[in-house]
């Protein structure tokens, strides 16, 4: 682009630049970045009024924020399920009115107060004991609720915007009392597909549900219980385990639920609504009416994306998961793994009824949504031969029936050394120590397989959990931005609704407040209630209205991606954004602004009101955050500890960190993983290292337990070059260290000695994320020098390549001296003809353009 532009040309695009230039420049300084929570200026000396975003949970005595605006404000697409709060601090005791208006266009609310379970018991470091909220009790409008003076009662409102609806603003008001309060809901320009693009296995128990709702007999009411829970699934874009309770195709182990005729080969299904083919055409096609049960298709003639056609008798996976008895015939140990003999009397039967499932579900169209659950949680060398040879049998009489075991991807199993052709089709992985990413890319790429997760009590920090009660609000909404990041394909939970014990009275199971349930039953004293007391209402948790959230998320991602599941071995036009919320594995950008913020510029792209989407930063936690970058120099050891004073190596003086829990006041610390004792995750200063910087490398920060630790440090967003060093003075050690996503050390191996290593990384989100140590490897970090480098582009050394860079080259080319003291050297010189001029201006203005 430089020589050509001569004469004219040049004079139009000097102009174009001056011009643009000139237009943005009031602008440049001010990101879009919108702020949901703020004291509302309809608050009287009374009773104060306040909003915040749902990923914020607000306790009876979060403080009211200082921020002060005038209305709520929600974004939803189409076909999206959107909530708000609104929170009222009385200065008396009393009761008030909550009502919400009608914002037309077939669009509804439903009103939740927000109750609290008492934590007793923490689940790790980050928890609150005390009175959590979680419980959303479904009120009518209108309703009066009890409010005691200095405490806050906060309000949930879900909105639903119906598919293909008009594009705007709708004005409603919610009523509290007498007073008056708009909220603004924006309508985009789009809607999210009616088809769940992320499956999932949620075991959810339906007879619970309908003795607790008071439900008898088997009959309309029955009916019409079992649809409204299919729809609440669906609504929440969750997939019961048992998608055609109380029909299906099998049952326990597998036997079949519907007739099958061993000697023929054939399936013949004659048990109408309790059988599979008319529950499969409700909820599977969204179509059936299931006889005369129903007048109206399922979810507006859409079903769900999977279901479990067959599973497992006995949770051990080395065990046969079979029936004991199949067509007559008696099983025995030789006709399992360790006797190898597919063409058994049993095994023959067995596997011949495999291949008519799969060719009766490819005849009703069904193959594709099925699989057949075949273990779980394999441990041990028995487990992993018993899948591996189940699983190649199996694909030798149905090659197209995809298996499912609840495993990371495991050599063990898909590279069994006796049995060969072994397969898995939908790997369900604990989200836990040794939850692999790159293994689940692999198997996606190369072998066409697919992974999901599930949550358990064990899934600790520095990992998020969505079902567990005291996290942040983000840890659920988390969901959505991982399973797009990762390529999985869905997720699992074993116990969406375990009400044998009262979570409203006993929310800890297993050490985890939340293990076993995501609703609540209809009464706070776990009775069951009469048929309709509660206007046939739910109860669900924040937890799982935050997991649906981020499940619309991951739609507004697909949509972005051009209506396209994400690939393991492509870069897509979504990844940008959710980068910058997920980092690693296991470390996330928690700031549920900044989530909301992106999620709402996404949105106005997909809608047509922005080209594009811009790169927006989160708020400063820090003030170090703010400003330019510059560079930082840290020493892992004790602040308190020795050696005592200043460290000053090379001309540079080092902070001393230490072992502390991330502090927002520093700008700095650590999110360790929440089972390691503090006696085995420690500074140390090493007094007889004998290598130079004997003060840099004997001071270091040990986990000696073997887990991932996640080291935070808060500064401006940028490209630096890190220099980062791990080792010890002891026998052999394996560093593993990753940083913004770059990996520094991987499985390193130090005897004695240190690894100094220096890459560039960029900073995104205002901090830089360091992944220290392996499940049961001893994991160190010594120091790290931290040092801002700029590209040639920008112009001004403020970290990001914008049109202030365009700005100060033109205030060169004018003869103007912009300050540009903070750079190392002299940039913008991108046509690399010696000076800054209106050529490297243009240059700039066509780099921002693409």
């Amino acid at each position: 682009m430089n020589s050509k532009y001569k004469g004219h040309q040049l004079a139009g695009y000097l102009l174009f630049a001056i011009f643009f230039t000139t237009l943005f420049r009031p602008f440049l300084a001010i990101a879009d970045f919108e702020s949901y929570t703020y004291r509302l200026s309809q608050s009287t000396a009374n009773h104060t009024f306040w909003t915040t975003l749902p990923a914020e949970k607000v306790f009876k005595d979060t403080a009211v924020p200082s921020l002060t605006g005038s209305e709520v404000k929600v974004y939803a697409a189409g076909n999206e399920f959107e909530p708000f709060q609104i929170v009222i601090n009385p200065k008396a005791s009393g009761t008030v009115a909550v009502s919400v208006g009608d914002f037309g266009g077939g669009i509804t609310t439903e009103i939740f107060q927000v109750k609290y379970v008492n934590i007793s018991t923490p689940t790790d470091y980050l928890s609150k004991t005390g009175q959590n909220p979680d419980p959303l009790w479904p009120i009518a409008n209108g309703d009066t609720v009890s409010v005691v003076a200095g405490q806050n009662t906060a309000f949930w409102f879900s909105v639903h915007v119906p598919i293909n609806t008009s594009p705007g603003d709708y004005i409603s008001s919610v009523q509290l009392g007498s007073t008056s309060i708009p909220v603004r809901l924006h309508v985009f320009n789009f809607s999210l597909p009616e088809t769940l693009n992320v499956k999932s296995q949620m075991n959810v128990d339906h007879q619970a549900i309908l003795s607790k709702y008071g439900v008898q007999g088997t009959k309309a009411d029955y009916w019409s219980y079992v649809d409204k829970i299919k729809q609440f699934m669906v609504d929440h874009r969750m997939t019961p385990k048992g998608v055609l309770w109380s029909g299906g195709l099998t049952s326990t182990g597998g036997a079949p639920y519907i007739d099958y005729d061993c000697a023929a080969g054939t399936w013949t299904d004659g048990d109408g609504i309790w059988g599979f083919e008319e529950p499969a055409s409700r909820y599977l096609d969204g179509t059936g009416f299931m006889g005369t049960t129903f007048s109206t298709p399922f979810n507006a003639g859409v079903g769900f994306p999977s279901f479990m056609a067959a599973t497992f008798q006995d949770n051990d996976a080395s065990l046969d998961p079979r029936p004991n008895t199949f067509c007559g015939t008696i099983r025995s140990a030789s006709d399992w793994y360790s006797g190898n003999n597919p063409n058994s009397v049993f095994n023959k039967k067995w596997f011949s009824y495999m291949t008519s499932m799969q060719d009766y579900l490819q005849g009703l169209g069904y193959l594709d949504e099925a699989y057949y659950y075949i273990a779980n949680e394999p441990q041990d060398q028995a487990d992993y031969d018993a899948v591996a040879w189940y699983s190649q049998e199996l694909k030798k009489a149905a090659p197209q029936l995809k298996l499912m075991v609840s495993e990371e991807p495991k050599p063990e199993i898909y590279n069994h050394p006796s049995f060969t052709d072994s397969k898995i089709d939908i790997w369900l992985a604990h989200l836990g120590l040794q939850f692999d990413p790159e293994m689940s890319f692999d198997r996606m790429l190369h072998h066409d397989e697919e992974t999901w997760i599930y949550f358990l009590h064990g899934t600790r920090l520095p990992r998020f959990n969505p079902i567990t009660i005291d996290r942040s609000g983000a840890d659920a909404k988390l969901m959505g931005w991982f399973l797009w990041k990762y390529r999985l394909r869905g997720f699992a939970y074993y116990a969406f609704n375990g009400w044998e014990t009262n979570p409203w009275t006993q929310p800890l199971n297993s050490g985890q407040n939340g293990n076993l349930f995501l609703m609540y039953p209809p009464s706070v004293t776990n009775d069951n209630i009469s048929y309709g007391a509660n206007n046939h209402r739910f109860v669900p948790s924040i937890r799982l209205e935050l997991m649906r959230d981020g499940l619309e998320d991951y739609e507004y991602f697909y949509r972005l991606n051009n209506s396209s599941l994400p690939q393991a071995d492509q870069v897509n036009p979504a990844d940008s954004q959710v980068d910058k919320i997920i980092g690693a594995a296991v470390a996330y950008n928690r700031d549920s602004g900044f989530m909301y913020n992106l999620r709402r510029l996404i949105g106005m792209k997909l809608g047509g009101e922005s080209n594009s989407i811009e790169d927006l930063a989160p708020l400063s936690v820090h003030p170090r955050s703010d400003g330019t970058p510059g560079n930082y120099y840290i020493n892992f050891q004790d602040p308190q500890g020795q050696p005592t004073g200043n460290i000053v190596y090379n001309g540079h003086t080092y902070m001393k960190i230490g072992d502390g829990l991330y502090d927002a006041s520093q700008g700095y610390g650590w999110m360790k993983a929440a089972e390691v004792p503090d006696s085995d995750f420690y500074p140390f200063w090493d007094q007889w290292i004998d290598p130079e910087p004997k003060t840099l490398l004997g001071s270091s920060v040990i986990d000696n337990w073997g887990r991932e630790d996640v080291f935070e440090f808060d500064l401006p967003n940028g490209t630096y070059n890190v220099t980062a060093c791990a080792g010890s003075r002891s026998s052999t050690r394996y560093q593993n260290i990753v940083i913004e996503g770059v990996v520094f050390m991987d499985d390193e191996v130090t005897n004695n000695s240190w690894i100094t290593r220096t890459k560039k990384v960029e900073v995104k989100d205002k901090k830089l994320t360091l992944v220290m140590g392996k499940y049961e490897q001893i994991g160190y970090i010594n120091y790290l020098d931290i040092e801002a480098t700029y590209a040639d582009s920008d112009v001004n050394c403020d970290g990001a390549t914008d049109l202030k860079d365009v700005i100060n080259l033109l205030d060169i080319s004018a003869g103007g001296t912009p300050d540009i003291s903070q750079c190392p050297e002299r940039n913008g010189d991108l046509d690399g003809n010696g000076r800054l001029g209106v050529e490297d201006s243009i240059e700039l203005l066509q780099l921002l353009k693409e």
